[in-house]
């Protein structure tokens, strides 16, 4: 009896981790959730396994012997929603000491919730792809322009989850679309600058919760889902660029040869301003393509505002690219660490979209267009700083969750001494 009890409660709990998963939790939140659950319906011991494709968890009930049950996960959703109630339904469990049957009624009412309207969901893109493009140096043509190649971009999106088709092939065939479109309306005179058309539509496609659990994961100790989830955020992010840049390519070859793009430029006072609403504008696109809601969608968008504005103060005492990028990163992760302690929700919903504008997708996508064209010098420095701002961005979140994790265990341990 008390086996068939345990097997219940394991398939409950293990639900909840596959869609704190699958919405986009790092592995130390899904470990951790389950193992209190685990606690708090009275087991004397639990061990558990979580990696990018499967859930391993076995108790050891008192006056018991050992269950275990394993779960394969399929699919990603980046459902930043139900990674909140997924993660408030574990809290509530282990404080309210919820039987099987009540947390399933809370976990099957979560399940039921939908996602913005389509027609949110379709602004959220359009706003993403123009306020990146005019924060990466494009004009209000281009942003309007990466705006309009958005749409298709969303059309292709829905029908390619409707049929469950294979994720980097729907990524290359929007990059292609995408590249091909901004080389025509360039062509068309209706905008300045093919790259900073498309820069606004790669935008949209980098993986930025991969990208960020996978820094959090490989430095936070699970290193085998980090590495994994960190070369499936490369392979993607290099399947984009190329999409772009090979499309490209193909129009000035085949159709009309462009020629070099115009330069814009707005004095400081200006662009920093203009900088700063896009980087805010960009995160609160983001947010809401990743499904964030209430109270948290604002906290989001100030959260990238935040972020540039710490880069840009870094510019007034170093010079270093990578070193501004470190500092604003520290800032933007302590402001996730307590805007989640604050809220009493993880960390991820708010620094996803928060270090966005962090993200290196202008120069990723300059470098592969360099590689395109065979400018292999270019695409030797390009590239490299990429990757060292990417170091950079790392270190800042394994240097502040390192900080903010060790702050809390002392505080714990504070608490039990008295």
């Amino acid at each position: 009896m008390e086996g068939n009890l345990w097997d219940e409660r394991l398939t409950l709990i293990l639900d909840i981790g596959e869609q704190m998963m699958v919405s986009g939790a790092e592995v130390s939140r899904v470990e951790d959730s389950i193992y209190r659950i685990c606690m708090a319906y009275g087991a004397d011991k639990a061990e558990v396994l979580s990696i990018t494709t499967s859930l391993i968890v076995t108790v050891y009930p008192k006056e018991q012997g050992s269950v275990t049950q394993t779960r394969r996960i399929k699919g990603f959703s980046s459902d930043m929603n139900r990674l909140d109630k997924m993660n408030a339904l574990s809290r509530h469990i282990c404080e309210r000491k919820m039987d099987v049957g009540e947390a399933r009624k809370e976990y099957d009412s979560v399940i039921a919730e939908g996602r913005y309207q389509w027609q949110i969901r379709l602004f959220a893109y359009l706003l993403v792809a123009f306020a990146f493009s005019m924060f990466f140096g494009g004009d209000v043509s281009d942003g309007l322009v990466s705006a309009i190649i958005a749409i298709p971009f969303f059309g292709i999106d829905i029908v390619w989850n409707r049929f469950k088709l294979n994720n980097f092939l729907m990524l290359f065939v929007s990059s292609l679309v995408g590249g091909f479109l901004a080389s025509a309306f360039v062509a068309m005179g209706l905008a300045h600058s093919v790259s900073m058309v498309s820069i606004g539509d790669v935008m949209i496609l980098i993986p930025g919760i991969i990208l960020t659990n996978s820094m959090r994961d490989m430095f936070g100790g699970d290193t085998i889902t980090g590495v994994v989830r960190f070369l499936e955020a490369i392979l993607t992010a290099v399947t984009i660029a190329f999409g772009f840049t090979a499309s490209e390519h193909f129009f000035n070859n085949n159709f009309v040869v462009l020629g070099a793009d115009k330069a814009f430029t707005l004095p400081l006072y200006i662009l920093y301003p203009v900088e700063i609403v896009m980087a805010f504008l960009g995160a609160l696109g983001y947010s809401t393509i990743y499904n964030v809601k209430g109270d948290r969608l604002a906290a989001c968008g100030l959260g990238g505002g935040l972020s540039w504005i710490a880069y840009l103060f870094a510019g007034t005492f170093t010079v270093n690219d990578p070193l501004r990028y470190l500092f604003a990163t520290i800032v933007v992760t302590f402001y996730a660490e307590k805007m989640a302690k604050y809220k009493k929700a993880p960390a991820t919903i708010f620094l996803v979209s928060a270090i966005m504008p962090l993200v290196p997708g202008g120069s990723l996508y300059r470098s592969l267009s360099y590689a395109v064209d065979q400018k292999w010098h270019e695409f030797s420095m390009t590239g490299m700083n990429t990757l060292v701002i990417a170091l950079a961005i790392a270190v800042g979140m394994l240097v502040t969750t390192s900080v903010y994790a060790s702050a809390r265990e002392r505080k714990k341990l504070r608490l039990v001494g008295h």
